[in-house]
């Protein structure tokens, strides 16, 4: 009688080591197989959707979708170059049309120095004296292609 319990205990650790090496061999093939990876928007909606109070609500992001636009509550007219700013649209800009967005921007950009190419030093005057000095006026196709300039000097020297 002895000797049966000493046979069915080895056939018994037998059978659960055997179960145990082949359920872990499942779990490693199964790793093998991969997972499907989720997109960059996906995740970056989770961690949005995962902080209610938190960065979306903080940076005024209302819709979660990680970049703030023009209609929602974190856009700031005086350094994102808003249409509608009202008061905030510099005389300069008045009457730009298509281009009020860039001029409200190139307005709002202090003066700065750069280096050329050359070594000489280049001084730029704050946005609103480069407008106000501009032979171009707003609302013409030359003052929309003068903007669209002064924006890629800025871009060049930043």
């Amino acid at each position: 009688m002895r000797f049966l319990r000493s046979v069915r205990t080895r056939y018994a650790l037998l059978a659960a080591g055997t179960a145990l090496v082949v359920g872990s061999l499942a779990g490693v093939a199964h790793d093998a197989v991969g997972r499907a990876e989720a997109s960059e928007a996906a995740l970056v909606e989770a961690f949005n959707d995962g902080f209610v109070d938190g960065r979306a609500d903080g940076m005024g992001d209302d819709n979660r979708d990680g970049v703030v636009d023009e209609d929602e509550s974190g856009w700031d007219c005086r350094t994102m170059g808003n249409r509608v700013c009202g008061a905030d649209v510099p005389p300069e800009c008045t009457g730009a049309g298509d281009a009020l967005p860039l001029c409200v921007t190139v307005a709002a950009r202090p003066a700065y120095t750069w280096t050329a190419a050359n070594g000489q030093r280049v001084d730029v005057a704050d946005g609103r004296t480069e407008i106000r000095n501009l032979p171009e006026k707003p609302g013409t196709e030359d003052f929309a292609a003068v903007i669209t300039a002064l924006d890629a000097e800025w871009n060049a020297a930043h």
